[in-house]
């Protein structure tokens, strides 16, 4: 099973008996078995036919609709919450005991993750430097057992990830991709470009994970509750952000899969182009399908799926 996305202009399905098909400025693209599919993304551009959306919601097939950025803008997507659930997340989301100790491992996971991903290079680039950042990574993930605050915990998250970002110069071809910082939003170069558009892919992973665990997205514990986003998908991705995307887009970047010509750049902003979005959608699903034998012999996206649902049963031992 895969995902559909209707990305470029003028790209539609319809529906056709157990069959999609999929059209581009009404020329038939492709036809795809209704069974086949395990969701739907879509952009401000495309289109899905009434009967469609009906019948994957019928299905309990996820649709999302994207912008140009990869921004999650809507979605329909099958939720099986129950009120045991609902009621454990808020029991511990008010006792700041237990939310401050969920927090600082959720933090904790996502630096060994960093320092994981650093390590995987220390064959390819100067090992010296990657040491020195790993340390400095460990060093501060132990600050971690005395923070008596979330504020604390979100300071050592900064901190961390501020090395960690500061050593990509070391990981990328600097004749070929210019890193300087993080920017979020906007993206400023190529590389953060692709960091953006690949968390939003996993935004739509962990939503999916999340509703098939039962939890309510709206409630976290890490990030804020502040009814502007739904903060336990934010917290669950940061187990995911390093030994997923991040290893994805350098290995788009080094090995040449993606061109500087497929980004453009305007107002101050760099984004894909259409043709780069399609290269970065086809080279995901290639790799999100590939099994890993550190994982058990599992893909990325079943991995995400068991993660969320162990963090969820954690929920219930608590």
């Amino acid at each position: 099973m895969g995902i559909l996305y209707l990305l470029s202009e003028g790209s539609c399905a319809r529906k056709a008996g157990p069959r999609i098909v999929v059209e581009k400025n009404s020329e038939v693209i492709g036809r795809l078995p209704i069974r086949s599919i395990a969701g739907v993304v879509v952009s401000r551009n495309a289109q899905l036919s009434t009967q469609t959306i009906f019948e994957l919601m019928e299905q309990r097939i996820p649709i999302f609709y994207i912008d140009g950025r990869g921004k999650i803008i809507g979605h329909f997507v099958h939720e099986k919450q129950s009120a045991t659930r609902l009621l454990r997340q808020l029991e511990i989301f008010r006792d700041m005991g237990k939310q401050l100790d969920l927090s600082k491992e959720i933090i904790a996971e996502k630096i060994s993750n960093q320092r994981a991903l650093l390590k995987r290079y220390e064959k390819s680039v100067e090992a010296e430097k990657l040491e020195r950042t790993t340390k400095k990574l460990k060093q501060t993930a132990d600050k971690l057992s005395a923070v008596k605050t979330l504020e604390e915990v979100r300071g050592v998250e900064g901190i961390a990830s501020k090395y960690y970002f500061a050593t990509f110069t070391e990981l990328l071809d600097q004749s070929r991709w210019k890193w300087k910082e993080r920017s979020q939003h906007p993206a400023k170069d190529p590389v953060n470009s692709l960091l953006n558009y690949g968390y939003a892919f996993l935004e739509r992973e962990v939503r999916t994970a999340t509703a098939l665990a039962g939890m309510d997205a709206r409630i976290g514990f890490f990030h804020a509750n502040d009814g502007r986003k739904d903060s336990l998908i934010f917290d669950l991705m940061e187990f995911f952000r390093q030994p997923i995307i991040d290893r994805f887009v350098l290995n788009l970047l080094n090995k040449r899969m993606i061109q500087p010509e497929d980004f453009l750049t305007q107002e101050d902003e760099c984004s894909l182009t259409e043709d780069g979005r399609i290269i970065f959608c086809n080279r995901y699903e290639e790799y999100m399908a590939k099994t890993y034998r550190e994982y058990g012999d599992k893909n990325s996206r079943d991995v995400i799926v068991e993660r969320v649902k162990k963090f969820s049963e954690c929920l219930n031992r608590r």
